[in-house]
């Protein structure tokens, strides 16, 4: 379903976007998403997180009778400052005006301001063995894009989109246990079934047409996580690492295939409280930008055929440092609340590039 909106100049409204179902955030790990992105990385759909799943509750003794786990989550990711590498660039510098400046590979025609997207994502697990578990994830996602542009008639214009976002299934297991640590290995596929032929009103040419990359609610492409996780515990203080990788495979209907992208990360989490336990993590993110392009979204325009930086495949990628608060509020009957909240400390970004404002995930879950 595809949702367009075309206002005119100082015109303030902004397309709603809620209601989704996509990737969980076990705020043990962070949500953490690169620049501008599409739905299947932008709220980063988290497949390391999904890997490791009710972790904390098995640390903390959840019967081994209980072998379902199912949680919802509601995440939210704003975008707006523009980067070049590691330096922020105004509106103003990626907005190409003719007469007042001269036409260069960093501005353009018409540019995406505040990007928004919201993900309500269910997962299911289940424990084939002490050791192994299978997960699930089902997302729906929306989004909005705010837009200035320097066609007549699309001077400040909306464009959005929601839907079902890839599947993803995941098993994980045990490789190494002791009284007070582990070592966990997964493997597991993320289904196209998110759709990547998405339209709307644009100032590409009357009527509805292909959105960009990022108004795309899938990859298009069988994709593939592994993840590799160690965990200590102690007295008061639970800490880990962990890295994980996406390979995507071969390209999409529309002739192109999203970059893979990895993750390395640690995290320090305060136990002493049985009511309340704060923490904090640092991940490093790097994703590679699109490889191939949708020729849909290019104009005639000799040596310039891109009109907005999101229709162009060089300006994805790169990588970011992120900070993330997080706190998880155990309940009885072994129910949980978990809530985290991210910002980028570091930004080098193949650009010009929407950069991540902040990231926000809240999430509860039980296991039975």
């Amino acid at each position: 379903m595809i949702r367009q909106r075309k206002t005119l100049a100082g015109r303030d409204t902004r397309a709603s976007v809620m209601m989704i179902i996509t990737s969980g955030l076990c705020v043990v790990l962070p949500l953490g998403a690169m620049g501008q992105t599409v739905p299947t990385d932008l709220l980063d759909l988290s497949i390391d997180e999904l890997f490791d799943a009710n972790i904390v509750s098995e640390a903390d003794q959840v019967e081994r009778s209980r072998k379902w786990h199912v949680s919802y989550t509601y995440a939210v990711s704003d975008y707006d400052e523009y980067y070049i590498g590691s330096s922020s660039v105004t509106y103003e510098d990626v907005l190409f005006r003719p007469g007042v400046d001269a036409r260069t590979e960093n501005n353009y025609p018409v540019v995406p301001t505040e990007i928004t997207q919201e993900v309500h994502a269910i997962r299911v697990g289940y424990d084939l063995t002490t050791a192994t578990t299978v997960r699930a994830q089902i997302p729906f996602v929306m989004q909005s894009t705010d837009h200035i542009s320097i066609v007549p008639g699309y001077d400040a214009f909306n464009i959005s989109s929601e839907g079902i976002g890839d599947v993803t299934v995941v098993a994980d297991t045990t490789l190494s246990q002791s009284l007070n640590s582990i070592w966990k290995a997964g493997v597991g596929v993320s289904i196209p079934t998110g759709s990547i032929d998405e339209e709307g009103d644009t100032p590409r040419a009357p009527g509805d047409q292909q959105l960009p990359y990022t108004m795309q609610l899938g990859s298009g492409t069988w994709d593939f996580p592994l993840f590799l996780s160690f965990r200590k515990y102690e007295a008061r203080w639970d800490w880990g690492m962990d890295v994980s990788y996406t390979l995507r495979t071969g390209s999409n209907d529309r002739d192109y295939r999203l970059g893979n992208k990895a993750s390395v990360g640690g995290w320090l989490m305060w136990k002493a409280s049985d009511v309340f336990k704060p923490g904090v993590r640092l991940d490093y993110r790097w994703r590679d930008d699109i490889d191939g392009e949708d020729a849909s979204l290019k104009v005639p325009i000799p040596g310039f055929p891109y009109p907005a930086p999101v229709t162009n495949p060089n300006t994805f990628g790169g990588e970011q440092l992120d900070l993330t608060l997080f706190a998880r509020l155990p309940l009885s009957e072994g129910w949980y609340v978990e809530a985290a909240y991210s910002q980028p400390l570091y930004l080098d970004l193949h650009g010009p590039q929407s950069s991540e404002k902040f990231h926000f995930s809240l999430e509860i879950g039980t296991s039975f």
